[in-house]
């Protein structure tokens, strides 16, 4: 499913001022999630790529950049990947607010991890997409962050359940 974007260059500012979201790339841009849409900010100068109006949803939560450059996007619509002029839906969001994806991480082994407002956590690897939930050791499939450290361990905070912690395919809660 390919969703398309409205791309524009400006230098009016952001497409909405409520950011939730500011990260760094490689390169030195910034990627600003706003409600608004994603904004990247390169040498002065912003582009914005707001989601086309699906259910008048444009929120983009996170965005990153990964190792090999791809930008990942956590939007209500689910986790994208921003190519050209197109938001590709590689994990499906919803109606719901709870399965709106809404933080991203970057893990070791080319690992990228998206948590959701609800429904658990995913991780895509070598083409692979896993889902983890409560059932699988999560203390709230409610995730609000994500770190992966540099030994492996991804370091998961939740709204309601603390601080987790999976390593070699267990999870741990902390409270």
């Amino acid at each position: 499913n390919h969703g398309r974007i409205r791309k524009y260059d400006t230098n009016n500012g952001l497409p909405d001022n409520q950011v939730f979201s500011i990260r760094k790339t490689a390169g030195g841009d910034l990627l600003v999630s706003t409600r608004g849409g994603l904004s990247r900010l390169h040498e002065g100068h912003l582009t914005n790529f707001v989601p086309s109006r699906n259910l008048n949803r444009q929120l983009t939560f996170d965005a990153l950049e990964d190792q090999e450059g791809r930008t990942w996007i956590a939007t209500g619509d689910g986790l994208s990947q921003l190519v050209g002029d197109r938001f590709l839906n590689i994990i499906p969001g919803g109606l719901s607010l709870r399965k709106y994806m809404t933080v991203l991480g970057e893990g070791v082994e080319s690992s990228l991890w998206a948590g959701s407002r609800g429904t658990g956590l995913w991780r895509l690897q070598d083409g692979r997409i896993q889902h983890f939930t409560t059932a699988d050791g999560l203390s709230s499939d409610q995730i609000r962050s994500l770190l992966q450290a540099k030994d492996g361990t991804l370091w998961i905070g939740t709204f309601g359940g603390g601080l987790n912690s999976f390593k070699n395919g267990v999870f741990s809660r902390y409270t």
